[in-house]
């Protein structure tokens, strides 16, 4: 019932599709945006293959108080899909443009997931120009390397069978959805779920996964300068926090109880990113 319940507010919330809920890059690319309330702009950059729409909770509770930002980066969701460019240096000069454009200042960036990696690569040809405080969900720095002496996923060699799979058929969004979820949801809230991710059309989906695989941003953490929260899952959330308490250790660093509590458990992870904000 109440996966339900959140369902039917989620369909609430969206207003009907419009030139206003869109905007142009100078290279013709659409993004899909929406802006809720006034005040501090605070922004969220959804995961691999998600969409603005898991953060309706965040959307409905954050309004209040601030400008609430929500998008479909390039590629997913309601996005245009471009053949090339799909990558996470792409994603954050996309969302530079969109920033400079809108002219907000002092925003408060919280990524999710890949979304993080957007965030690293904006740190990375940007600084923190424009930026307030930074937010990073459950995801590390790098995806893969030694997990004896970095904060990663897991060795290539642990993800080679999914990477030859993603070349020979598009990932399940069940699986995806069953990992970043601990409680079990009814058919229609997967429905939804499922509809959102399968936006992402495949050769989309396996751009940013290669680009994620490749990545390291190690150095992007510990040069971190502005107030920055980390909220790591409670299955590695130590292994994390020793990582990131040696490496940059001026920021916060919370548990939350899976890879979308926002969406599972969005009174108490709501709560403490007030905490933060506060």
């Amino acid at each position: 019932m109440r996966a339900f319940s959140l369902l039917i507010v989620c369909f609430l919330s969206i207003p009907l599709l419009g030139q206003e809920n869109f905007f142009t890059l100078q290279d013709g690319t659409k993004l899909y945006v929406e802006v809720t309330g006034e005040g501090q702009p605070m922004l969220f950059i959804p995961g691999w293959t998600m969409t603005h729409r898991f953060f309706v909770q965040q959307k409905k509770h954050f309004s209040k108080d601030f400008q609430l930002i929500t998008y479909d980066p390039r590629g997913q969701g309601r996005a245009d899909k471009t053949t090339y460019q799909n990558n996470y240096a792409q994603h954050a000069a996309d969302l530079r443009e969109l920033i400079v454009e809108k002219g907000w200042k002092d925003i408060v960036l919280v990524g999710w997931s890949s979304g993080c990696l957007t965030i690293y690569e904006y740190l990375k040809a940007y600084g923190s120009d424009r930026m307030a405080k930074l937010v990073f969900i459950d995801e590390p720095p790098k995806w893969i390397g030694d997990p004896e002496k970095e904060w990663v996923y897991g060795t290539f060699d642990g993800y080679r069978s999914s990477l030859k799979s993603m070349l020979s058929k598009p990932s399940d969004p069940n699986g995806i959805i069953d990992w970043m979820l601990n409680e079990s949801i009814d058919s229609t809230a997967r429905s939804w779920m499922r509809e959102e991710i399968l936006m992402t059309p495949p050769h989309v989906a396996l751009s940013l996964y290669i680009d994620g695989l490749a990545c390291d941003y190690n150095d992007e953490v510990r040069k971190l300068s502005i107030p920055s929260l980390f909220m790591i899952r409670d299955s590695w959330y130590d292994y994390a926090r020793n990582w990131l308490n040696t490496n940059v250790p001026q920021a916060k660093v919370k548990a939350i109880t899976s890879h979308a509590m926002f969406w599972e458990q969005p009174q108490a992870f709501n709560e403490i990113l007030s905490s933060f904000l506060q």
